[in-house]
């Protein structure tokens, strides 16, 4: 039967006006706004796969987007630009960051106190891996060859160790000619143990749930304390979930804004038996770890590989945690705030933690004329006079400070584009022997 178009039928309903439906739209617009401001500065899904997409776009040299190892110069200054050389350190000054050839790509350079270059190597993650040597997913552009190096140890006779980011793990002679590569997804910092060894955090890509972490959701992302033999022999694998899991920190998890890549570890340094008299808390080969995701640096036991100390407040995304030889632990605590200059948490300090009472204090800077920020990155390095080798990574510089705070050293890297300079995330001060030892029969 025909209807009447005037008519009400049942279940129908009248027009809105258009002054509810603009104010409905202009609601819901309001509402993503402010669940978009929650989840960027949050971390949650999807500002995970935003960023991962931002990496890529980079990573792909779109015109109008900055590589992700660029970041907008604070000086004018290149090279060396302090030099106190009578309150120095001895020594030579192994720095890696980002220079222009025919293309953009890392380079590691052994400097002396002037800043005049050494001994250099170059550095084509491109052409170490043409193509990913994974087969798993990992977000972002860590699955593509081009990505950065970071992590670097320079041995007697100029062979270097470093990770290429999320694909590897390489050794490098002299000349710079590959030695061998370690198709693990080994990254961040680098440390020697005495042994020889290399200790690095790695990861495995978990697509399905593992029944030892029930409260995880797969994907997500699994990490490890690896140690690697100088013949690029994997020896140890320890999972710092299984770590948590067992030592009834599975809570802490949830304090992480990711939602997969839970612990984002960014070093693994082991406990030497000639330092561990200072430690009675403790036992040669225990590993220090910090997990920059949760603002956690915890020491792992060498053989159980339970958790058996944590350290977490006031830290934020922290880096480097060391050992040092007066029983306590320096952390380089970058205290991210989201911003590129540290506008509103204080900047970034090294706190200096006693680990029998986690009472602790600021090392560096002493006072306000020394503020300084990194908001990813930075490294530290207790020098055998007292002073401490800091880098500010995303400011493309490394300097060395005394107890009292004093700049003596000042080197900023000599590279940009336009506005920006690219980071740098190795400093590390060696003895002038090893500079010597240094040969390339090429």
């Amino acid at each position: 039967m025909p209807t009447d178009p005037n008519s009400k039928q049942s279940g129908s309903q009248e027009s809105l006006p258009l002054s509810a439906i603009v104010s409905f739209v202009l609601g819901c617009a309001f509402l993503a706004f402010v669940a978009g401001l929650f989840i960027a500065v949050l971390g949650w899904f999807p500002s995970n796969h935003a960023a991962s997409a931002i990496s890529a776009l980079r990573a792909a040299g779109k015109a109008d987007a900055v590589p992700h190892y660029l970041y907008p110069q604070r000086t004018a200054d290149a090279g060396v630009t302090v030099r106190e050389g009578a309150r120095m350190q001895d020594g030579v000054t192994l720095v890696s960051g980002m220079w222009p050839d025919d293309v953009w790509h890392p380079q590691a350079r052994l400097l002396d106190s002037e800043g005049n270059v050494l001994h250099s190597w170059s550095i084509r993650p491109d052409l170490i891996w043409p193509e990913t040597p994974h087969t798993d997913f990992a977000a972002g552009g860590h699955n593509v060859p081009s990505t950065y190096v970071h992590g670097l140890e320079l041995l007697p006779g100029g062979d270097i160790v470093f990770n290429i980011e999320y694909l590897g793990m390489v050794r490098m002679d002299a000349c710079g000619e590959v030695v061998w590569k370690l198709p693990y997804r080994t990254h961040h910092s680098l440390q020697r143990n005495t042994a020889g060894n290399f200790w690095a955090a790695g990861l495995h890509w978990r697509e399905a749930a593992v029944p030892e972490y029930s409260l995880l959701k797969a994907p997500f992302v699994d990490e490890t304390m690896v140690e690697v033999s100088p013949d690029g022999e994997i020896l140890q694998e320890i999972f710092i979930l299984e770590s948590l899991t067992r030592s009834g920190y599975e809570s802490a998890l949830f304090n992480s804004r990711r939602t997969m890549d839970f612990t984002h570890m960014n070093d693994v340094e082991e406990l030497s038996a000639e330092m561990a008299p200072a430690f009675p808390m403790f036992s040669a080969g225990d590993l220090l770890v910090s997990l920059r995701n949760l603002s956690l640096v915890v020491v792992v036991d060498g053989e159980t590989h339970e958790i058996k100390w944590h350290f977490a407040l006031p830290i934020t995304h922290q880096h480097d945690p060391d050992f040092e030889p007066d029983g306590t632990i320096v952390i380089f605590d970058n205290r991210t705030d989201k911003t590129l200059e540290g506008d509103y948490w204080g900047r970034t300090r090294l706190l200096k933690v006693d680990p029998a009472t986690s009472s602790w204090t600021t090392v560096y800077p002493t006072d306000a004329k020394q503020s300084f920020y990194t908001r990813t990155g930075g490294k530290h390095q207790l020098l055998e006079n007292g002073n401490r080798l800091i880098i500010e990574a995303n400011a493309g510089r490394v300097f060395e400070v005394t107890p009292a705070g004093e700049t003596v050293w000042n080197w900023v890297i000599d590279s940009r584009e336009g506005e920006y300079i690219p980071e740098v995330l190795t400093g590390h001060r060696y003895p002038q022997s090893i500079a010597d030892s240094i040969v390339c029969n090429q």
